[in-house]
């Protein structure tokens, strides 16, 4: 067992988590590979997820000592009574909380409150907490232009497990996919905003591959339709939501990331940690991760030809795609390394239990 925290023997840290969403997506993946971190090193002393849904589903799999509530609006009269009641009898000392929802419920008391943002969310939904955390610097921005202090608020970026790695990746044929063909993979919700249908516009020029969707969401009668219409279904594989998409991710040849607008980027780390290179669209998250030539490769926005012709660059040449791929994973394994992320939460908690909590707080 990986032990981050060096225990204080006057004031052990005694952590609660929440989030307040029932939906699948990379936000919610990313907590629970927080908690799991967290409760395996001994300081984690619940979990609160909303009732009925994705996340607390995943997290019932876990040795996670899981609280669920119903997280509702104006009639929910449990969450009031019972949120507080798992805080105290938990003597819980910081409480860290993902996503609006448990942010604005989370009741006042002698614990220190902190918020993990990782996106541009509405910052009146935080005003009550005692700091935040973005997981970029373009967080920490967008931060200070609602107010926030410098003193108040802290980057540390997202991580993947190694012990997600070690999966057995899925047979191609299973999936009418040739053993030889060059094999490119997106994952997400398949949403507008994360550019699913971007890759099939560019899979049109890069005429031997195929192409895995892994994913599901409002967007994909549109994205089903583009394919059709550009007659690309032979070589497309619509896979679906996959709770775990290491396998797939396994058998790739190239991973993109195809989001019109992305804060961080976790799919970015996936890729690195298979080994594959990564094609991405320019947005604030990949331009953060990705060192151009380096470590991935950056396309424009709305740019479906140059998204090919980046496919077609890493996919002619072996050794450029190799060494691609393992600049990526060493930035996977170092820089965004579980361990070294928990290090940066382990001296971050240790000095907010040391200050307390903030006795004025941002205006809403």
């Amino acid at each position: 067992m990986m032990q981050f925290w060096q225990r204080s023997e006057t004031e052990p840290l005694r952590l609660v988590q929440a989030i307040g969403s029932r939906h699948k997506g990379g936000a919610q993946r990313f907590t629970m590979r927080l908690a799991k971190a967290m409760e395996d090193d001994g300081v984690q002393h619940g979990f609160v997820v909303k009732r009925s849904g994705w996340t607390e589903e995943q997290m019932r799999k876990t040795r996670v000592k899981l609280h669920s509530l119903p997280f509702g609006g104006a009639l929910d009269l449990m969450t009031p009574v019972k949120y507080p009641r798992i805080l105290k009898e938990a003597r819980a000392n910081l409480v860290l909380t993902h996503l609006e929802r448990a942010t604005k419920r989370t009741p006042r008391g002698p614990w220190v409150h902190v918020a993990r943002l990782g996106g541009y969310y509405a910052l009146e939904d935080y005003a009550r907490c005692d700091y935040l955390i973005g997981n970029t610097p373009g967080c920490l921005d967008y931060f200070r232009s609602g107010g926030w202090s410098d003193d108040r608020i802290f980057y540390i970026p997202n991580f993947v497990p190694e012990l997600e790695l070690g999966v057995k990746k899925v047979r191609r044929s299973d999936y009418g996919t040739p053993d030889d063909a060059p094999l490119i993979v997106w994952t997400g919700r398949m949403e507008h905003e994360k550019g699913p249908d971007l890759v099939i516009r560019a899979l049109a020029d890069v005429p031997s591959a195929y192409l895995w969707m892994v994913g599901t969401g409002r967007f994909e009668a549109e994205v089903r339709a583009v394919a059709t219409q550009l007659q690309l279904n032979d070589r497309i594989r619509f896979l679906g939501w996959q709770d775990n998409v290491h396998p797939f991710l396994a058998a790739a040849d190239v991973f993109v990331c195809a989001s019109r607008f992305e804060v961080f980027g976790n799919v970015v780390l996936e890729g690195w940690s298979h080994r594959l290179p990564v094609v991405a669209v320019r947005s604030p998250g990949p331009e953060h991760l990705i060192r151009h030539g380096e470590t991935g490769l950056l396309v424009p926005n709305e740019d479906p030809a140059a998204m090919a012709a980046a496919f077609r660059s890493v996919l002619g040449d072996r050794d450029f795609a190799v060494r691609l791929a393992a600049a990526g994973k060493n930035e996977a394994m170092t820089t965004y390394a579980e361990a070294a992320i928990m290090a940066q939460y382990r001296v971050l908690f240790d000095e907010l239990l040391a200050r307390g909590r903030v006795g004025k707080r941002v205006a809403a």
